[in-house]
């Protein structure tokens, strides 16, 4: 088993292809790779057995390389004085393979034997039924009766931190010991918490210390929650005090060392893996409950099981890199683990046997992370990635020498990127992007971008000044996070999110009402529409959400709306849901035209409001500072720095700079031959940032809570677009 390099004879204009007699009436042929097929889920092109289950592949990578590092971290030095934080240091420690499942062993045991002892007993569950309860879904196989050295499986246990070690050694021996895992987003609040835990429901929560006042809190509305285990070591007089609190509750608090050293003693251990002769019950189980982030409304609980995990990973192994053959590559880990993205890269890192670089934390530190770290894979998000962009782009603005050199760089290695895919020149990358790529540690050679489509302009721009790989892949939560994904070697991977990956084959749903269909020229196009080992086995406890999102034949309705090639890439164009029909009557499809104004780099956040009673749109945009501060001094004459928050905030609501970023709006529009009624009218801007609550942990933004945040805001631009006179922004 090992990570796979793409074929010496790869054709990249045949990536993809479409199977003879399955076109209908409304809809595409299906599509499927054609350069990796089913077999190679099973069996690796090498003649390995590929693993079939999340245990099978930690084991696996243990077995390989026992010794070496699983983990990053850097040093956390201790506070020195009364009321001074810690600080971390730039030396680093790691933690190997080996010690890892050392310490998965640990938990497992221990939790199984927690069971086993009735100490995770809801006492309003009458006693001949089970408790916990098993996390079933129709169509799965259950355990049933059967026991684990006396004790229950499948039922489900939370985890509430942000990225750490912990987090993925709960995560690891809930695989290892036939337990179903729950994360829960580090940015939750705890209405949302409470929600998922009555909702699953969780009788233990593996939790950082910044959660545990707030799960005691909403603990006497969560009947089942009976244990809350801390991931850290809380000293002596916090520790007693939560204790008793937790105590009061009938919860039992434990500290997660402590349950570590409790669960290998004598008596306890319980040797890992399914039991002989369960090998493939426990490939079919469900393995985790990943609940969406969500736009609207509460989260679905997204039922994953082992297959689904490994099939997606094992898929992600084929096509990569030569560079990924070897293990003890890096991996930089600072998007959120309780996202499925994350998550899913994670595994294929532990699968190649990476090295999991795990940052601090804290998004101010984020780079000097990654010159600590050094790493070779940085995944990302399209808002982490135009952030980046916009930085360039101020960089091009400047005066002088400085500025010029870098517009001809830029434009000079664009030229030839187009012209022969090369994204390396040695002039340039000496003189000029050196010092760019120094800033993410200098030795990174792949960069991937999920969760939302990434610009073209962007996607190029990454590609040279970084001078590496970057690919932008398509999946979503119900999909393991993975569906389709670029070919590094393909310059005309541009703005597509790629081949589709060899566990699923897709189809395009016409959606005629919007101008989408199978028969449209060039490329068909249509709702993108999903079938595979991937897909989701359901919501948790929501049949009728269910059945609206698979249908009969298995196809997963994804809500977005995309095109196929001719070499067989899909590309995402819109979006079903997000379409708002104005008062004249004319449809809008908001993402689409978000994403056309949203290449001006002045654009940190862009959110496109339209409204039924209304006749045109609006904006609500979040300005990156230093354009803001060339804008304001373009317009109005004044030089106010990009650091004075409050300042610049005053300036760029002057109505003459409003004024100014709307006939910016509308010459994009023209530029892309937008309709009349797709013209933004209005604008609300600020330069700062939106409030966490507004944004998923995966940094989209929640339309409905957006519009409802801003509502003032945007009835008083509609007043002063119709002229009423008593608008005041």
């Amino acid at each position: 088993m090992t990570m796979t390099p793409f074929p010496d004879n790869l054709d990249l204009n045949r990536q993809g292809e479409a199977i003879p007699g399955t076109e209908s009436a409304d809809a595409s042929a299906f599509y499927k790779n054609s350069i990796w097929g089913p077999k190679e889920l099973r069996v690796a092109p090498d003649g390995t057995t590929q693993p079939g289950s999340l245990y099978q592949i930690f084991e696996q990578s243990v077995a390989r390389h026992p010794n070496q590092a699983m983990f990053r971290s850097r040093i956390l030095n201790p506070a020195t004085k009364p009321g001074e934080a810690p600080s971390y240091s730039t030396k680093t420690q790691d933690t190997t393979y080996g010690q890892v499942q050392q310490r998965r062993n640990a938990v497992g045991s221990a939790l199984l034997n927690l069971e086993r002892l009735g100490r995770l007993r809801d006492p309003n569950v009458p006693a001949d039924l089970p408790s916990p309860p098993e996390i079933k879904q129709d169509g799965i196989p259950s355990y049933g009766d059967r026991l684990n050295a006396g004790a229950r499986r499948g039922w489900a246990v939370g985890i509430w931190s942000g990225n750490r070690e912990e987090w993925q050694i709960v995560d690891l021996a809930c695989q290892a010991y036939g337990l179903v895992s729950v994360s829960l987003y580090e940015t939750l609040g705890p209405d949302t918490a409470e929600y998922i835990t009555n909702h699953c429901p969780l009788p233990l929560i593996f939790s950082s210390s910044n959660h545990l006042a707030d799960l005691l809190r909403i603990a006497p509305r969560c009947p089942s929650l009976r244990v809350i285990v801390t991931m850290d070591t809380l000293a002596p007089a916090e520790r007693d005090v939560l204790t008793q609190w937790a105590g009061s509750l009938g919860i039992l608090l434990l500290d997660q060392v402590e349950m570590e050293q409790w669960g290998v003693q004598p008596g306890n251990f319980i040797t890992p893996g399914p039991p002989k002769g369960e090998e493939q019950l426990d490939i079919d189980r469900i393995v985790t409950i990943s609940y969406t982030s969500g736009t609207t409304g509460n989260p679905k609980g997204v039922i994953l099981t082992n297959w689904n995990m490994t099939s997606a990973t094992v898929s992600n192994s084929l096509g990569v890199s030569p560079f990924f053959e070897k293990e003890g590559w890096k991996f930089f880990s600072y998007l959120p683990l309780s996202h499925v993205y994350e998550r899913f890269l994670q595994v294929l890192v532990i699968y190649g046997n990476g090295i999991i670089c795990l940052t601090t934390g804290n998004t101010l530190q984020l780079l000097e992370d990654a010159q600590i770290f050094k790493p070779n894979f940085f995944p990302g998000v399209p808002r982490v990635w135009n952030r980046i962009n916009a930085a360039v782009m101020i960089q091009m603005k400047e005066p002088g020498l400085k500025g010029a050199l870098l517009r001809k760089a830029v434009q000079t290695k664009l030229a030839n990127f187009r012209a022969t895919g090369a994204i390396t020149h040695r002039l340039y990358d000496t003189l000029v992007f050196r010092k760019l790529r120094a800033l993410t540690g200098g030795e990174v050679v792949y960069m991937s971008s999920g969760a939302a489509p990434l610009s073209a302009s962007v996607h190029e721009m990454l590609k040279i000044c970084f001078s590496c790989d970057v690919i932008q892949g398509y999946g979503l939560t119900e999909t393991v996070g993975t569906a389709t994904k670029g070919i590094p070697e393909d310059p005309n991977a541009i703005g597509t999110t790629g081949q589709i990956q060899p566990c699923n084959e897709i189809k395009l749903v016409d959606v005629a009402e919007m101008g989408y269909t199978h028969k449209d020229s060039p490329n068909p196009r249509g709702e993108v529409c999903i079938r595979g080992t991937n897909i989701f086995k359901g919501y948790l406890h929501d049949p009728e959400n269910t059945a609206k999102t698979i249908d009969p034949d298995g196809w997963m309705h994804t809500g977005d709306i995309g095109e196929i090639d001719a070499a067989g890439r899909l590309k995402i164009v819109d979006r079903v849901k997000n379409v708002v029909k104005l008062s004249q009557g004319e449809y809008v499809a908001l993402e689409k035209v978000e994403g056309v104004y949203a290449l001006n780099p002045i654009y940190a956040t862009l959110v496109v409001h339209g409204d039924s009673l209304r006749s045109s749109l609006v904006a609500i945009a979040v300005l990156e500072p230093a354009l803001a501060s060339k804008l304001v001094s373009d317009v109005l004459g004044e030089k106010i720095d990009p650091t004075d928050v409050d300042a610049l905030d005053r300036a760029v609501k002057d109505k003459k700079v409003r004024a100014k970023l709307v006939e910016g709006f509308a010459r994009v529009a023209k530029q892309n031959k937008l309709n009349g009624f797709e013209f933004i009218k209005g604008v609300f801007p600020t330069v700062q940032p939106f409030p966490e609550h507004l944004l998923t942990p995966t940094q989209k933004v929640k339309r409905n809570v957006a519009a409802k945040h801003f509502g003032a805001e945007i009835d008083a631009l509609y007043d002063e677009i119709e002229g009423s006179g008593h608008a005041k922004l």
